[in-house]
C-alpha cells in the first residue's frame, strides 16, 4: 500500500512540476555569440562565415579547390544584405581587394549563375556595362575591381585564368539549445 502511495504521489509531483515549467527550444544558425567556440580560419560576418585569402593569388578553378579543400566553396551572395556586410568588412578592415566569387558564366555563356549553388545571379551587383565578356575570354566573376568607398556595387566578369584573391564561404551547423522555465 505503502508503495503504491509513494508511485502515485511521485506521479502527481512530476506531473506538477512538469505543469510548473516552460521549455522554450531555439534553433539558430551558426555559433552563438556567447559561446567561445573558435572558427578560424573562418571570420564570422553577419550570419555567415568567410575566410579571405588576402596572400596568394590563384586562378577562379584554383581558388575554388582550395575553397573546398578547407570544407567551403567560393562565396555566392544570397541577399544584398550579406553583399553589403562583407564589402563592409573588408572596407573596415582595410582588404579591399580584388577578390573571385562562385559567380560564372561557364555552363551557360551569358547567364551567371553562382557555382557554388546553381542559383541564378539576380542581384544588382555588377558594374556599369558589366558582364561585358570582354574579347570574348571573362566568364568567371570577381569583387572589388573599380570599387569605391560609396558604390561597391562593382561585380566584373573576368578571365577565369586571372590571378586575384578569393573569399570562400562555410555552412556552420545550426545550434539547437532548450531553456526550461
Amino acid at each position: 500500500m505503502f508503495n503504491k502511495y509513494t508511485v502515485l504521489w511521485t506521479v502527481w509531483v512530476l506531473l506538477s512540476l512538469v505543469g510548473a515549467y516552460q521549455v522554450i527550444p531555439t534553433i539558430e544558425d551558426g555559433i552563438p555569440d556567447n559561446l567561445n567556440i573558435t572558427t578560424g580560419p573562418f571570420v564570422k560576418i553577419g550570419h555567415g562565415y568567410y575566410y579571405i585569402e588576402i596572400k596568394s593569388t590563384k586562378n577562379w578553378f584554383d581558388a575554388a579547390e582550395s575553397c573546398h579543400r578547407i570544407g567551403a566553396h567560393l562565396i555566392a551572395f544570397e541577399t544584398i544584405e550579406e553583399w553589403d556586410l562583407v564589402n563592409q568588412y573588408l572596407f573596415n578592415n582595410v582588404i579591399d581587394n580584388v577578390y573571385w566569387t562562385s559567380g560564372a558564366d561557364l555552363a551557360n555563356q551569358g547567364k551567371h549563375n553562382w557555382f557554388s549553388t546553381g542559383e541564378p545571379l539576380t542581384l544588382n551587383i555588377w558594374y556599369p556595362g558589366e558582364p561585358n565578356n570582354l574579347n570574348g575570354i571573362e566568364h568567371c566573376d570577381a569583387l572589388g575591381d573599380r570599387r569605391s568607398v560609396t558604390n561597391y556595387n562593382v561585380l566584373n566578369d573576368m578571365n577565369c585564368e586571372s590571378q586575384k584573391l578569393y573569399i570562400c564561404e562555410r555552412l556552420y551547423p545550426k545550434t539547437a539549445s532548450i531553456v526550461i522555465w
